[in-house]
């Protein structure tokens, strides 16, 4: 198919939002840009009628439903680097690419998972809100692990946990990590060693999750896993909250089965102010905070303008996700 008789499509809530870049380059590349509001499904699925690629500017969700309906749209870009909004199941099955941005936040998904190991290691929290309240008791805090020397367990082994592992590997710490669609040599060719989840979970003194949220990893990460933990061990989340069973993580914190957790995501977003995660002093909740720099968004909206183009141009943008809807997908793309 010529790329001139492309459409890409904006989806968004505001139409307002700037696009000059976009239609610059889309433009460029010989396709069409359109840009149509979509509050909810069903006008979502009208814009996307005369569209073959869209950008999930709406941050809205593509279920199957929605899904099953796009009888001309061949391909969805999701401008972050979780895409759990999307039905992958579905679009595979539907002859549907899902593409996104691996890359847009990884150094600052990577600092936060690091920066809660080391201030729940060093006990930052504790001890600040110990000297405000007057106690100075160093030696009150302890037990602290050393780092040097102990294990990091990495749950998941994508790009973000791959550069966790390398980041950690700086502070001495060994690194072990559980992905069963990783090939070994990979990790080892970073000085990983890839393990079973309950191995990890055994071994680690710190435990990071990366694991994306979809049907197979929902509540993935619940009571089982907390007791196998070592009861000193530190858990972080720096993924998607309901990746984790919360109310097992809170009865694990409270009954000493692990010994703290640093946590960027929640099962509620914001969290009900009654959840008991807010009032422990071994525990750190951020706002969904890891992603977040001054250089994310602009990033994020050159990496997005370099997958649409990718896509107009008949090549495989860095962020396939369903990689074996690609050959169905372009076949159909412009039916």
């Amino acid at each position: 198919m010529s790329p001139r008789s492309i459409t890409v499509g904006i989806a968004s809530r505001d139409l307002t939002s700037d696009v000059s870049d976009e239609r610059v380059a889309v433009e460029a590349a010989g396709a069409r840009l359109k840009v149509f509001q979509a509050g909810d499904d069903a006008s979502l699925v009208e814009g996307l009628r005369d569209v073959d690629i869209v950008l999930n500017r709406r941050y809205g969700r593509f279920d199957a439903q929605v899904i099953r309906q796009l009888d001309r749209c061949r391909a969805i870009v999701q401008p972050s680097t979780g895409y759990d909004v999307i039905d992958v199941d579905a679009a595979t099955e539907h002859g549907v690419v899902v593409i996104n941005l691996p890359f847009q936040c990884l150094d600052e998904v990577v600092n936060h998972a690091i920066a809660f190991i080391l201030a729940l290691n060093r006990k930052l929290d504790v001890a600040q809100a110990q000297v405000r309240a007057g106690v100075w008791s160093p030696r009150g805090l302890l037990p602290i692990g050393p780092l040097t020397g102990e294990t990091l367990g990495l749950l998941g082994f994508g790009n973000i946990a791959r550069e966790t592992g390398r980041r950690a590997q700086i502070f001495n710490l060994n690194v072990v990590a559980y992905d069963p669609f990783v090939d070994p040599s990979v990790a080892r060719d970073l000085n990983v060693e890839l393990l079973s989840l309950d191995e990890v979970l055994r071994r680690s003194d710190y435990v990071s999750c990366h694991l994306p949220l979809n049907p197979r990893t929902y509540h993935s990460i619940g009571e089982a896993q907390f007791r196998q933990m070592k009861p000193s061990a530190i858990f972080v989340n720096t993924a998607r909250g309901r990746v984790v069973d919360e109310a097992a993580l809170i009865r694990a914190l409270q009954n000493g089965w692990i010994a703290a957790a640093g946590l960027d995501v929640l099962e509620q977003e914001p969290p009900d102010p009654n959840n008991p995660l807010l009032r422990m002093e071994n525990v750190m909740v951020t706002p969904h905070l890891a992603g977040t720099s001054n250089a994310t968004p602009p990033r994020q909206r050159r990496q997005a303008i370099e997958a649409l183009v990718a896509y107009v141009k008949g090549e495989r943008p860095d962020g396939l996700v369903n990689p074996a809807a690609w050959d169905r997908a372009r076949a159909r793309l412009g039916e």
